[in-house]
């Protein structure tokens, strides 16, 4: 009896040409539930919008850099959790089938590309996402605190531009801090409430 090895080509969501595997997390948003889009999009805008009135106009202004900065606690938040997210993508997206966690939802299903999603699906995608989204803004945390000489030294002679420069980096952090909070809630919310709700 022969057998079929799996290789990278072989693996793929939909059609080949029209998805970039490794932005394939973010399929997370195209699932389908009268509920998920309210806290995929909405909520995560709104914190996003208070969270910078709140940067804007409080004063004297929290500091984004420096050793209590927003960026370094943010980072060394996200350098313990982004490897907790992906040991723990790997526990469900390995673990053993059995009827409770590829079962489908009890009732109002979760669909992608027109198919209702397992529970281990739409958990694996979920983590995902959260993976994508955790690893993005701690490379960009990363990525301004490295820049940041060089740029305040760029702005240095332009207050407007750095002005700018700062208040666009703060409501970035704002809307990326808002979307892993809001999908960190979600999440357990999925997970402590639905994943054990018994069928009848």
């Amino acid at each position: 009896m022969g057998t079929h090895e799996v290789e990278l080509s072989d693996v793929h969501s939909g059609p080949p040409p029209s998805r970039k595997r490794l932005l394939a997390p973010l399929r997370y948003l195209l699932i389908k539930h009268p509920e998920k889009t309210y806290y995929d999009f909405f909520v995560p805008g709104v914190w996003t919008l208070a969270l910078f009135a709140g940067y804007f106009f409080v004063d004297p202004k929290p500091a984004l850099f420096g050793d209590s900065g927003i960026i370094k606690l943010t980072r060394d938040l996200l350098v313990m959790a982004v490897p907790f997210l992906v040991g723990a993508l790997a526990a469900v997206a390995m673990g053993s089938p059995g009827q409770h966690l590829d079962r489908r939802l009890t009732g109002v299903p979760l669909y992608l590309d027109g198919q209702s999603l397992t529970l281990r699906q739409f958990v694996c995608y979920l983590l995902g996402y959260l993976c994508l989204i955790g690893l993005t803004t701690l490379i960009a945390t990363v990525g301004a605190t490295v820049l940041h000489d060089a740029v305040a030294a760029w702005t240095n002679a332009r207050p407007n531009l750095a002005s700018a420069v700062v208040h666009a980096g703060a409501f970035a952090l704002a809307g990326a801090l808002s979307v892993l909070t809001v999908t960190v809630l979600w999440a357990l919310y999925f997970l402590t409430a639905v994943v054990n709700q018994t069928g009848d």
